[in-house]
């Protein structure tokens, strides 16, 4: 009997184990299986037996308890306004509400530091001026200011509020009087039916570096802060649920990401039916923004392809409301261009390829329906904890939601300054001297933060949590690189045939230019090592990295440190793990050893040191 599957013949686990375990060659099973930031397994394999369970936790479309989506069509595409400049953003809104954008996110900030400068009643007119806002819902994000911005719109609306019109008051996260909010909320239960008064955002957890299980923890413990809060107003839970509406940041990872807002769903759900609540109020309020620490400054046009995935998840998760970056927000204030290819990517989403006239696609994938039952349960046991510790507003003071969130954010980094997570454009294969793409150079450059901090809104807290960037590290060593003019270079002492030495010679390139560091001769092949050296001596370069194979190594790279030293290098690296005959090299002259799996930082930070590339 053939030892392969063939098709046609009933699936059988155990045989597809055993070649699978063959293939490994005495490697461990664990190898396979990933592990999402919160550390719940990713298997390579998913069966039907993987959910089945007594009770169908997802229920239908549409339902109680909603896992599956509660809308019905498409998504509202609002897009964020937060140029200093009212006019401006008032040209901005127009724009894009004549482009296909359906609702207005509009960033406030009296000093214009973060966000539109209004400071008045006459500001904010500016800003909206010609806005139709029965037709264009306005949703506010002031952080500490939402208190005063919420009045400026209520006084602007009239009595009127077209659906998704959102105050976002959001006392627990962004600092402010619950109790205030909370009775600001009953009163326009009946004065504006239609808008959405409290927001419990997830997002400054996303920010700070967070796991998927901790920002829906994050979102359900404000969610009942305010549930608590609106019963002290008496405002029942079937009314509670349309004050309240999540915010969430969404990363590229579209599979883990479409499981977060369905488990964010049925953890809500749970909650809301432990509150009394009717099934059909029941369902969470999600808006889904694409996250902003998954950016980069360099290559950052990648920025589009992150974007793009980051909405499709969105949408695919079930999203009530999609609002997408521009792709140059790392850089400063996007241009019309920017702009426009940040709301063309919903509508593409949304009118070319249909994603809102199909309801939960991802439903019924083993995967995607086990993870969200998974992260749901590990959310919920985070989110008690933070209840036993006071709830969400002690849990900031006290600093246990930082320090949650800083072993999440430490795993990640280690995993991309190590390169087992790559940023394509900054990690890998980076583009030295690449234009960067343009921003509005009307203003200052204007870094967004995503959401507002406990510390930006100025919460007493021991630990604020600090929106980062994962690529913010690689960065910085190739800012200081690229502000030397020429460039600093690598010699590649390759040797044998390019066959040889061209992987490991990619490899060392990739890396260096990670740090924007260039390369001299990294195809280039050398007859003699005479000839080798001469080439070195001619480069006027000060490093030299020795590239080829191990059994090349065993015969020549002693040879070749030695001789690159007496050439004049004043730092020689050699591409590949020493193994036990590091003594010997390091004594022939070789200084650093650079491999797959090292801490691609701190190589480059000791590269940069021999280069004389200042700190």
């Amino acid at each position: 009997m053939s030892e392969s599957l063939h098709l046609g013949e009933p699936a059988d686990e155990t045989a597809w184990r055993a070649l699978v375990e063959r293939g490994l060659k005495g490697a461990s099973w664990a190898r396979l299986v990933g592990r999402t930031g919160d550390g719940l397994p990713i298997e390579p394999l998913y069966r039907e037996t993987d959910i089945a369970t007594a009770e169908d936790v997802s229920g239908v479309p549409g339902a109680a308890p909603f896992v599956r989506g509660a809308r019905a069509g498409g998504w509202l595409i609002r897009q964020t306004f937060a140029h200093p400049d009212p006019e401006q953003t008032n040209r901005e809104i127009l724009a894009d509400l004549t482009g296909g954008v359906g609702g207005i996110e509009l960033t406030l900030d009296r000093t214009g530091r973060r966000g539109v400068r209004i400071g008045s009643a006459a500001d904010f007119d500016v800003a909206l001026a010609d806005v139709i806002l029965e037709a264009a819902p306005v949703s506010l994000d002031a952080g500490a200011d939402a208190a005063w911005a919420a009045e400026l719109l209520e006084a602007k609306l009239r009595g009127v509020a077209a659906p998704g019109t959102a105050f976002n008051l959001d006392p627990v996260g962004a600092g402010g009087d619950l109790a205030a909010a909370a009775a600001f909320a009953a009163r326009l239960r009946a004065e504006l039916p239609n808008a959405r008064t409290l927001r419990a955002d997830a997002r400054p957890v996303h920010e700070a570096g967070g796991a998927e299980a901790q920002e829906i923890a994050a979102a359900l413990a404000s969610g009942i802060a305010y549930l608590r809060a609106l019963g002290e107003a008496g405002v029942d839970p079937d009314e509670a649920r349309k004050a309240i509406a999540f915010a969430v940041a969404v990363g590229p990872d579209t599979l883990i990401e479409t499981a977060k807002l369905r488990a964010l769903r049925l953890a809500w759900a749970r909650v809301m039916e432990a509150s009394g609540a009717a099934p059909e109020a029941r369902a969470a309020y999600i808006h889904a923004f694409t996250g902003r620490r998954m950016l980069t400054r360099y290559d950052a046009w990648t920025n589009i392809l992150r974007i793009t995935t980051a909405a499709f998840a969105a949408a695919v998760g079930g999203a009530d409301v999609v609002t997408t970056a521009n792709f140059t927000d790392a850089l400063g204030l996007p241009t019309p261009f920017a702009r426009r290819v940040a709301r063309n990517t919903q509508a593409v989403l949304l009118e070319e390829c249909r994603l809102g006239h199909v309801a939960d696609p991802a439903g019924g994938a083993w995967f995607v329906e086990k993870l969200t039952r998974e992260l749901a349960a590990k959310a919920w046991e985070i989110m008690q904890l933070i209840e036993s510790k006071g709830g969400m507003s002690a849990a900031l003071e006290s600093g246990l939601l930082e320090d949650l969130v800083a072993g999440a954010r430490a795993a990640r980094q280690k995993l991309i300054a190590t390169r087992r997570e790559t940023i394509t454009g900054v990690t890998d294969y980076p583009l030295l001297g690449a234009a960067a793409p343009e921003v509005d150079t009307g203003a200052r450059v204007f870094r967004l933060a995503s959401g507002v901090s406990a510390g930006d809104a100025g919460l007493k807290t021991r630990a604020p949590l600090k929106p980062i960037r994962w690529a913010e590290p690689f960065e910085a060593l190739r800012d200081r690189a690229e502000a030397i003019q020429p460039r600093p270079s690598v010699f590649f002492a390759n040797m044998a045939a390019l066959a040889e030495f061209g992987p490991r010679a990619q490899w060392a390139r990739n890396l260096f230019a990670a740090g924007g560091v260039g390369a001299v001769g990294e195809e280039d092949a050398y007859p003699t090592m005479e000839a080798l050296i001469d080439a070195f001596r001619a480069s006027k370069a000060r490093v030299a990295v020795i590239a080829s194979t191990d059994s090349c190594y065993a015969e020549h790279a002693e040879n070749c440190a030695q001789r690159l030293k007496a050439a004049g290098a004043g730092w020689v690296l050699l591409a590949g793990k020493p193994g036990e005959s590091e003594a010997r090299l390091r004594a022939a002259g070789v200084d650093q050893f650079v491999y797959t799996g090292v801490d691609a930082l701190k190589e480059l930070e000791t590269l940069h040191a021999a280069l004389g590339i200042g700190g």
